[in-house]
């Protein structure tokens, strides 16, 4: 196993256009359900896999008289952002402390599935919280792939699911235990909801998923995974505003401690 930002999701430029697509696409969804969670605005704010920071960024605001603590393993982008009330953290969420019981709410997106550690994640993420702080938990669920009625997508998509299952520990498939797990972490007051977006080619949220696929081109290729003209079609189909189906589905899951 390899870790998150070694050979995969690297920060190169290519990496940081994904990053910008996926705050354009997905931050709404995140924004309107940590904002129906409730967050005070002297709240303490726990960013995990902070990326972009466009999430901390917006959390800033909304805790205006807070702090907002962005953790990354690399944090290059967030270093970058200037606004007093953020501080940045370079930091392991599997083996790096953070203080007991400091944080009024935890975020993170498309980080736990990728960690063959998560279910100790959750638990230790439960210890950072001040009773009554709550934790928002997003990842992506395969369940529209596997149904695709579109060959090649299904079929590059779910080879890119296998690279990065057999190169990270990532679980696709982890959120269908979600929110029922939360109870078993420790957790209460569990919720959680699904959105499922329809892809179009030469949408933001199709060339996202392009540029997701082709970080892996050469892996893909070099493993018997698939061959070069198959990923050319995946990415023409995702260029073409003729093409329609189903985006992996984003789950959202929340508990209370």
């Amino acid at each position: 196993m390899e870790k998150y930002g070694e050979t995969l999701f690297v920060l190169d430029p290519a990496e940081k256009t994904r990053l910008e697509l996926l705050a354009d696409v997905f931050d709404p969804l995140c924004q309107e359900t940590l904002a129906g969670l409730g967050i005070a605005s002297d709240a303490r704010c726990l960013e995990i896999g902070a990326g972009s920071g466009s999430v901390a960024s917006w959390l800033c605001e909304r805790a205006g008289e807070g702090e907002v603590v962005a953790t990354d393993l690399d944090p290059a982008l967030l270093e970058r952002i200037e606004h007093p009330r953020l501080r940045s953290l370079r930091h392991d969420v599997t083996s790096d402390p953070l203080p007991e019981a400091s944080f009024d709410m935890a975020h993170a997106r498309l980080v736990l599935s990728h960690l063959p550690q998560r279910d100790d994640v959750m638990r230790r993420i439960l210890g950072w919280l001040r009773p009554g702080g709550f934790v928002l938990i997003e990842s992506f669920c395969w369940f529209p792939v596997d149904s695709s009625p579109h060959p090649l997508y299904r079929k590059v998509m779910q080879a890119w699911s296998d690279l990065i299952c057999g190169a990270l520990g990532t679980d696709s498939w982890w959120s269908r235990t979600q929110p029922a797990s939360f109870t078993g972490y420790g957790y209460r007051d569990v919720g959680a909801r699904t959105v499922t977006q329809n892809l179009r080619g030469g949408t933001p949220l199709a060339d996202f998923w392009r540029l997701t696929v082709d970080m892996s081109y050469d892996r893909l290729i070099a493993g018997g995974h698939l061959t070069a003209d198959e990923l050319e079609g995946f990415y023409a189909l995702l260029k073409d505003p003729g093409f329609w189906d189903l985006a992996p589905a984003l789950v959202q899951a929340w508990g209370r401690k």
